[in-house]
């Protein structure tokens, strides 16, 4: 997704486009922000700017803003940009419009009882083996990773068709194993969003490899340092950085692991700015896999319930990297997952504008906040899975009883089983078959 250095400015889709505040202008219709409606001083359904108060509002408390230009009084038409085919080759291609665009896979996304079955086998293989990695290293302190290459190869050949499914499973957050399922989640999301940008197949797999593996070298750290719920002191900061190189090492020693998957788990906390470790190394320096790796690691930990900090939601994860891209992530590798994940994956729990709850199986492709979601019914504190609502398709025949997305939940906010819901959609699927 890239950035016009004159307007300020993102085409993210036909008739939107994003914008830093500072350059919204009167006329411009706000559809959507870094932060939920809720509790903003404006319509749900988003606000026409009529003067600088309003702009005032945006400038101080959002890092981005989404504008329609078909609701704007102030349209202009964005120049079409280039997109990253690789983080260091540009195309000009029409990606942020075109529905079958590699980029956009989760917007097309069906679920079928193959496809989940295949997904929910596939994402327990990789949770057992990451399982065992761990184990290994804590008993023996070494790393056999021949069957966890051989995994990720099956993983990335079947991972088009079953990309949603896959992401789905990404936001089932558990506390008591988290560093087995985020190595698991960074693997996942770094194969999608390399496929994304159409990566050859060696690559993707690299890709997957190196998000499964990338923070094993912290299996060697004191774990009363890495489960610390306080500020860590200097010392134990810089213990905890030593995992990328602890990680590196049991990795160089392996000659059947690719040197690009060793870079990246040793690269994956350098930061472009030359701020990060452990040698400083700025972008230019970097191989792109380890930065598109550091993307991946970062949202999933932001969406993630750690000891130190509470998880944050989807869109305040996107809200966080935006506003950090260029010193600490890539500036184009963060704008590249914004794209591939879009507004609403799918497992996503979010709060509909009447206040229902609801989990979206599906984007729409015309309407961000209007997917297609499965509605959950909340009674004396429990949460049960409800109706299908397709609401592109209900603010068709209702015009006057629109409804949309106004808030996007953390992960976990409800207690919904978000594994059988995914089965019951694929189950569901195949019944409604003709």
């Amino acid at each position: 997704m890239s950035m016009d250095s004159d307007s300020k400015r993102i085409l993210l889709w036909e008739n939107e486009i994003l914008l830093e505040p500072e350059h919204l202008q009167e006329g411009h219709f706000v559809a959507r922000t870094d932060r939920p409606w809720i509790g903003t001083p404006f319509p749900l359904e988003g606000v026409m700017i009529t003067d600088e108060v309003q702009i005032e509002w945006f400038r101080r408390r959002c890092q981005w803003v989404v504008v329609d230009l078909l609701r704007s009084a102030a349209r202009f038409a964005p120049t079409r940009q280039s997109w990253n085919r690789s983080p260091r080759s540009a195309k000009e291609r029409g990606y942020m419009s075109d529905e079958q665009a590699a980029i956009n896979v989760l917007r097309r996304a069906r679920f079928d009882r193959e496809i989940v079955e295949e997904s929910l086998e596939m994402h327990k293989m990789l949770r057992h083996q990451a399982e065992s990695l761990i184990l290994n290293i804590r008993t023996r302190g070494k790393l056999d990773a021949t069957e966890a290459r051989e995994l990720v190869s099956t993983v990335a050949s079947r991972l088009e068709k079953n990309a949603a499914a896959m992401v789905w499973l990404t936001r089932i957050k558990s506390v008591d194993k988290y560093t087995a399922q985020h190595c698991v989640n960074v693997a996942v999301l770094s194969m999608g969003l390399a496929q994304a940008l159409e990566w050859p197949r060696e690559r993707i797999e690299c890709a997957g490899l190196a998000g499964l593996l990338h923070d094993l070298g912290k299996m060697k750290l004191d774990a009363n340092v890495l489960n610390k719920r306080g500020r860590l002191t200097l010392e134990e900061y810089e213990e905890i950085k030593e995992h990328s190189r602890l990680g590196y090492e049991m990795l160089v020693e392996d000659e059947q692991i690719p040197s690009a998957v060793s870079t990246a788990v040793l690269e994956h906390h350098e930061r472009p700015d030359g701020g990060g470790y452990p040698s400083g190394r700025c972008t230019g320096d970097l191989d792109p896999l380890g930065v598109l790796v550091a993307v991946s690691d970062a949202y999933d930990a932001i969406t993630s319930n750690r000891p130190y900090r509470k998880a944050r939601s989807h869109h305040e994860a996107l809200g966080i990297l935006w506003k950090q891209r260029g010193t600490q992530f890539d500036r184009e590798m963060v704008e590249s997952l914004i794209q591939f994940l879009g507004w609403i994956t799918p497992g996503t729990v979010v709060r509909l504008s009447d206040g229902r709850a609801a989990i979206v199986l599906r984007a729409s492709h015309h309407h961000r906040l209007w997917p297609l979601v499965r509605l959950i019914e909340e009674t004396d504190g429990e949460a049960r899975i409800a109706a299908r609502l397709d609401l592109a398709e209900h603010n068709e025949r209702h015009p006057d009883q629109r409804l949309r997305v106004a808030e996007v939940l953390v992960d976990g906010a409800l207690e919904v089983d978000l594994h059988e819901t995914l089965d019951q959609e694929g189950r569901a699927a195949d019944s409604a078959a003709p």
